[in-house]
This record gives structure tokens, sequence and C-alpha cells, in this order.
């Protein structure tokens, strides 16, 4: 349910697929300084619509090519009945890569700054990102492409072990999800050619190609963060570095447990990296420190919203209101001075990194887990400002439990004579959308 009794500022969109809390992250950010969101979503019952700071809803379709006309309407629709352009938010890759293919359009009627067209490609492209690094002196683990599985043969000669395969884009792995799990799942730490040709073996093709890359050793501990957002002219105007405490799954998932901390010589190497390749907007730099090579090197450039602005926003750099004030030209003074050691924990899924992960690798025991959680932490979705998105994600999660407890004791049935034993369950159809779009 749409709260309409906040009294915030109207003049922002965030677009999201649903599948993931990444809208809800943004709408609070922008919560913290006064300003409501209204939120366009393929999710019917979106968690960031239970947010105090939600405005309103713009009903999408599901992302798909045959909907994107209609998605684009709804949303310019929108803009159209507004007094001023909205300022426009993507919450993760699929947004982005729309809001990338119809930014002429949307540019007429939302306000936003992205990288040009090449350097998107480049940073989308991971195949293409590992020549974009080399020709731009960006620090990158050892990288080799490959299009064919049958290449490898030839190749092995140059790999460096451990290595992780990755795909030039994650979607290229989606029909594989049920055999490796979710693209973060998928990647795996490989230490022989065995290994490597068995798994590449089982990939799909495609033209795009995959790479091959060293695997950097060490605890999730030692991958560092840069946030910052630059402007036309490439000048930053706000950062903070943070460093990951756990991921799920471990070593190659998303954050769990984030943290602050201060890092100048990081932020200025950062800086010099991205006013080299001219970089605008909002942007994310993943690091790992190299103990062989004895520096940190980069592994992935995001230029896109994320949970870790949640983090920098309760540490006193709130980026998210930054490009707000920036793209409406609005006056406002940069923000380079935050506080160390903030940690922001998203539970339901640090619960899953621990019993699933760093318990059963021995990484982290149960009595120096507990006493990370009885830190002084913030929640990616608790906040007693803002509660029924907690409620929400409460009653979520035993909805879906219960659910798949039943489906599972269905599945248990003894079987009846005439009965196929192994017969498939047909999966629901994916919910609709709202009929009308919300005030």
């Amino acid at each position: 349910m749409i709260n309409s009794s906040y009294k915030g500022t109207i003049g922002s969109v965030v677009i999201s697929a649903g599948n993931s809390p990444a809208a809800f992250d943004i709408v609070r950010s922008l919560g913290r300084e006064g300003i409501c969101t209204t939120v366009a979503s393929a999710q019917p019952d979106d968690m960031a619509y239970h947010s105090a700071y939600c405005s309103g809803a713009i009903p999408l379709f599901p992302f798909a090519p045959d909907t994107e006309e209609e998605n684009l309407e709804r949303l310019i629709g929108f803009a159209y009945r507004q007094s001023e352009p909205p300022v426009l938010y993507y919450a993760s890759d699929p947004e982005l890569s729309f809001v990338r293919r119809h930014r002429e359009t949307l540019q007429r009627w939302f306000r936003f700054l992205l990288p040009t067209d090449f350097v998107l490609e480049c940073l989308f492209n991971k195949v293409h990102f590992s020549s974009f690094a080399t020709a731009y002196r960006l620090p990158v683990p050892t990288t080799i492409v490959a299009h064919d599985v049958s290449e490898l043969p030839q190749l092995l000669s140059t790999i460096e072990f451990p290595c992780i395969v990755k795909p030039a884009f994650s979607e290229d792995w989606q029909e594989q999800w049920e055999r490796f799990g979710p693209y973060k799942k998928a990647l795996h730490r490989m230490t022989s050619a065995e290994e490597l040709i068995a798994f590449c073996t089982a990939l799909p093709k495609r033209q795009s190609g995959f790479l091959i890359q060293s695997y950097i050793d060490g605890r999730d501990e030692s991958i560092y963060s840069f946030h910052g957002y630059f402007d036309e002219q490439s000048n930053c105007h706000g950062y903070f570095v943070g460093r990951k405490i756990r991921t799920y799954p471990p070593h190659t998932g998303g954050s769990t447990f984030i943290q602050t901390c201060n890092h100048p010589t990081l932020a200025e190497l950062s800086i010099k990296y991205l006013q080299r390749i001219r970089f605008q907007g909002i942007v994310k730099i993943d690091y790992k420190w190299d103990a062989h090579d004895k520096e940190f090197k980069i592994l992935e450039i995001n230029p896109r919203y994320n949970l870790w602005e949640v983090l920098g926003a309760y540490a006193g750099v709130n980026l998210v209101y930054l490009a707000y004030r920036h793209q409406r030209g609005m006056t406002y003074e940069p923000q380079f001075k935050y506080r160390e050691n903030v940690r922001l924990l998203y539970f339901k899924q640090d619960i899953r990194a621990f019993t699933e992960g760093y318990y059963q690798l021995k990484e982290w025991g149960i009595i120096r887990y507990m006493k990370s959680l009885m830190q002084k932490n913030h929640f990616r979705v608790w906040d007693v400002k803002d509660i029924a998105p907690f409620f929400f994600s409460v009653y979520s999660f035993i909805k879906r439990n219960v659910v798949r407890s039943l489906s599972f004791s269905k599945t248990k049935l003894p079987v009846r004579s005439g009965e196929i034993k192994g017969a498939r369950i047909r999966k629901p159809q994916a919910a609709g959308v709202f009929d009308e779009v919300l005030h």
C-alpha cells in the first residue's frame, strides 16, 4: 500500500525490475533527506511501495523485449503530468540496460546522468572490459578471452590457476541456472585444467564468448569498494570507501555485511582511474588486494546505484541525494567527509551466508559471528523511522516458506498406480501488473 501521507518534495522516480530490494535502498536514501519517490516496478507488491518515503507507484510489465515500449510509455505518461522532469534512478543491471537503450527518449522527460555509450558498453560487456582496462591502464586480474570451449587446449599454457570463468554478460548464463545456480553462485574457483574444461564445456554457446580470469585468493574482508558521483566534466563531487565483511554466496556473491573505512590512497587512485576514462554519474569500483602483485586489482566498475548508497547515507555521504540536487541544478556542498566503521547488515542474506558458507568453510565460528551481529549496526531493511518495509519483508518471508513447505509435502505424496514418477510440477506464471497507474 502506498503511503500518500508523506509530504516530501516530489521529483524523483526509481525504476525496479522487482527482483531485489534495490529500489527500496534508493527510496530510503532520498527519504532521509525529506525527498519522497515514485516507484516504477515490475513487481506488483514491491517492498519499496511500503516505505514511508514512497509517494506513488507506476506499475510496469516484467522486463522483456516485447514489453519495453509499453513500459516506456508508462514512464513518459507519468513524467508528462509533472511540473518538471523528475530525477530518474535505476536500481540494478536490467533497469540500467533499459535506460541505456532508451536514453535519448528518456532524457526528454527525466533527469539522469550516464557515462557515454562507449564507456557503458565496455563496462557492461566483461569481454570488452578486458581490452578497455588494458587500453586505459586499469589494474585488473590477468584475463584471457575465449569465444568457444574448443579454444581452451591452445590457451591452457597462458592460464593462471586458480582461475574463475565469467560470461560477457551475466544474462548469458540464465538458461544454465538450474545447472549452476544464479550467476553469483555459478562463479567457481577452479584449480585444474580438467575442472576448467568440464565447466566450460557445459556453458551455453554465445557469440560474445567468455573470459577466464586469475582468481585472487583471500577473505572477503580484503574486498574494498569506492563509491562516488562525477559530473559531466568528470569532476568528483562526493565519495566514500567501504569494505566487505561477508557476502552471499561467500567470495563471489552480493554484499550482506559491509562497513565504511578510511582509505585516502584508494580513493585517490579511483578518482584518477575514473577521470582517465572520462566517467560521469554514479559509480562503484570493487577492488581486491593482490598479495602477489602488492596492489589492489579492479574486479568490476559498476555505473549504477546499489545498497552501498544506504551505508554512505548513514555515514554522512548521501550520493543518491547529491545526484538529486546536481541533476536538478540545485546548490550543494561536495561530500568527502564520512564516519568510519559504520556498518550495514542485510540480516536475512547474512544468516544464509553464515549457515550455508562461512561456517562450513570455517572462516567464521559461531561466537565470532554472534559478536559481529551484536555490534552497533544499521540494517538494510529495519529502520525505526520507516518500519513498514520490515514487517512486509517478514510477512513475505513467512508466506514464501509456507508455500514452499506445502509444495514439498505434495511432492512427497505416494505415487498412485498409473502415475509417472518424477513428473515435473508446472511452475506458476509470473504475476500480472496493475491495471492502472496509482497516484
